[in-house]
């Protein structure tokens, strides 16, 4: 049907193609999080938002959590559970890098489970704690392990009542990022 030549010259438009638009991808994640990093820091506590327990009611209730996904509440408590032993009361200037990269690797694995099943906030915040997430396996930084406990205390507030410490940051969907 087609000649040896034009087989050839075919493959090779396919895989420039194929090249750019990875490249395109690549550069455009780049910038999202570029655009991104000035949100996932959380600013000082007088500017952050304070809301009443009413407030953080509806937002929860506002969350499509199916009764039988109870496990990705129990993944975000047991998470946010480690991240205030590793990193509350002043922890986070001496992390352990080995434990913290561990649990990041944990992490990616299991919102990459969740992924599928879940929607709308819920997921949208999963995909910035799986980017995150890679980002402190890749760079080590402690700001990314200060956002991961805030993505993970505020997602326990507002998927599992989480009541010993009421403070919003309001860095995720789910409870809305304080604007």
């Amino acid at each position: 049907m087609f000649k040896t030549k034009t087989k050839f010259v075919l493959l090779a438009l396919a895989t420039v193609g194929s090249l750019a638009i990875t490249i395109y991808i690549l550069f455009s994640i780049n910038e999202r999080a570029l655009s991104a990093k000035s949100e996932w820091v959380a600013p000082v506590l007088a500017e952050r938002p304070v809301y009443t327990k009413e407030e953080i009611n509806e937002f929860a209730s506002t969350v499509s959590v199916n009764p039988e996904d109870e496990n990705v509440n129990a993944f975000i408590a047991s998470t946010h559970a480690f991240y205030n032993q590793t990193t509350g009361f002043g922890e986070i200037s001496s992390l352990n890098h080995n434990d913290q990269t561990e649990k990041a690797i944990e992490i990616v694995s299991t919102v990459n489970g969740y992924l599928s099943e879940e929607k709308g906030d819920l997921k949208q915040d999963l995909l910035d704690i799986k980017f995150i997430s890679l980002h402190y396996i890749e760079h080590g930084k402690k700001e990314d392990v200060q956002k991961l406990h805030r993505y993970f205390h505020d997602l326990d507030i507002g998927l599992n009542g989480y009541g010993a410490y009421d403070k919003v940051w309001g860095v995720t969907a789910v409870l809305g990022r304080g604007e």
